[in-house]
């Protein structure tokens, strides 16, 4: 299962999407690009996008195990 953290604080996947949707308005990234951004970063492969999301204090674990 993937685990979310705010500011090192754990938090459960809906507070920390609102977390990033609303660093996302208040920053002037679209929509789609945050969905796009927020999507990704809860993948093995979205190293990048995990940075993006980081950029918000949130951390974004994610399982590599596939059980999340």
């Amino acid at each position: 299962m993937d685990q979310y953290f705010l500011d090192g604080r754990p938090i459960s996947e809906a507070d920390a999407s609102t977390a990033w949707f609303d660093y996302a308005e208040r920053n002037g990234i679209d929509v789609p690009r945050a969905i796009s951004l927020w999507e990704d970063a809860a993948t093995p492969e979205g190293e990048a996008s995990r940075r993006a999301v980081a950029q918000a204090g949130i951390r974004v674990d994610v399982d590599r195990n596939g059980s999340g």
